[in-house]
């Protein structure tokens, strides 16, 4: 049976040397069963090939922090789940050389593809997977990156600058999801990527003005409190003797995920959970932002739907989240953003809709639709320019196409109230 049947991505010497190994139905499925196992395969069938022999020992040299991994759960886990299951069937033995892959070797192919690896979404399949691009995984970290990457259908890498860059500046990709907490950014990129980030935004305890991990301090107006870097104090920026302690920090964060976990596609619950946690969180708070997401998401989806007949409010509730999320992006990636692409393209929509509407039941006039209309055009412009980076195949390269033809729309919408014979403006 083998390992790779029906294949039609792989590369035609992998699969033939896949179909050579001696493995029974029961050991293959064992081996399909953790994804970790095949980023392993993939670095093995690199070693087996001559011609391929040149790439594979470039991988090597990537980092792997070996050292820092040793003996840690993410190493006991690849151990039970990778190499304890590779080694017992067989698999190592067949290959070439196989008496030479030891654990040490095994450890070091995960850590090069854990350190380095890139997601990389399949349109096809809606999945993700990792690559690891050797010039690629060069670049530094920061949680204000000044470059972006982009992966199209052919698993190719682009990396541009989102922003002007001066002359000798570094360049830094960011590693980790720019729309949570420090606390929670910098967990990741210990456990995931071995270090500890020091960049501005981490070591800035308001996140840059954002406030994406404050809280609300009961004693002062307008007063937050946030946790002081490099340390486990959390104290309020007005007054420094007004704090929190750690664990009830720990324990409003977790409560709170796990409300908005159990609120999803329930529109009221999450608006109500909004409300209550507004109480304790900064209105930028991460946790805040992920239910301001949810919630707009859910009002897409009432607005593309007219049977439900939304009102004005419904718009307007729409318009208010998306300019509280673009707030907060303008700080963390002034520059090219797919995020803010997004946000701002939501915002232009739904705005142009209610013009629209506004003026289909007489309460704005066709001088009002067209400065509105004006307003959108420059929004739409705005967000197309930062998604034509993006590859056709993925879904915000699919929403730049869409959102050319809703340009051109929305244009001849434009054309038809500025002619000077209509007496609509009047």
């Amino acid at each position: 049976m083998p390992l790779c049947a029906e294949c039609v991505e792989h590369h035609d010497l992998d699969c033939l040397r896949l179909a050579e190994l001696q493995l029974k139905l029961e050991q293959v499925q064992q081996l399909q069963a953790n994804a970790e196992i095949v980023n392993v395969l993939k670095f093995l069938l690199l070693r087996e090939h001559a011609q391929m022999h040149p790439r594979y020992e470039d991988l090597l040299k990537m980092e792997a922090h070996l050292t820092r991994r040793r003996d840690t759960e993410i190493w006991r886990t690849y151990q039970k789940q990778v190499i304890e299951p590779l080694q017992s069937v067989g698999l190592l033995l067949q290959l070439r050389n196989g008496s030479e892959i030891d654990e040490e070797l095994l450890q070091r192919m995960l850590g090069i593809a854990d350190i380095n690896g890139f997601e990389i979404r399949a349109p096809e399949s809606g999945s993700s997977m990792r690559g690891v691009y050797l010039r690629a995984g060069l670049f530094a970290h920061s949680c204000v990156p000044n470059v972006v990457a982009a992966i199209d259908e052919q698993h190719r890498i682009k990396l541009y600058a989102n922003r002007s860059i001066a002359a000798g500046e570094i360049l830094y990709n960011c590693y980790t999801n720019i729309m949570l907490g420090t606390e929670e950014r910098r967990q990741i990129l210990k456990i995931g990527k071995c270090f500890d980030c020091q960049c501005v935004r981490c070591l800035d305890p308001t996140e840059l003005g954002s406030h994406m991990s404050s809280f609300v301090c009961s004693h002062c107006a307008g007063g937050y409190i946030v946790r002081q870097p490099d340390s486990n104090a959390w104290q309020c920026l007005l007054n420094p003797e007004h704090t929190l302690k750690p664990e009830f920090v720990a324990s409003v964060v977790e409560r709170a995920k796990e409300e908005v976990f159990h609120a999803r596609d329930d529109i009221y619950r999450l608006e109500l959970l909004l409300a209550k946690l507004g109480r304790l969180l900064h209105g930028n708070h991460y946790i805040m932002l992920d239910l301001k997401q949810n919630i707009a998401s859910i009002l897409r989806q009432i607005l593309q739907n007219m049977a439900h007949r939304p009102s004005r409010k419904v718009y307007e509730r729409k318009i208010r989240l998306c300019q509280e999320i673009l707030l907060v992006l303008k700080v963390l990636v002034p520059g090219i953003s797919r995020l803010k692409a997004i946000a701002l393209y939501e915002l232009a929509n739904t705005q142009a809709e209610l013009a629209r509407k506004l003026f289909s039941e007489q309460e704005h006039n066709a001088a009002d639709l067209l400065g509105e209309l004006q307003q959108t055009e420059v929004m739409m412009r705005e967000s197309l320019r930062m998604l034509l980076y993006e590859p056709i195949c993925t879904p915000e390269g699919q929403l730049a196409r869409n959102m050319l033809r809703e340009l051109k729309e929305l244009q001849n919408d434009m054309k038809v109230l500025q002619q000077p014979n209509d007496d609509l403006i009047n």
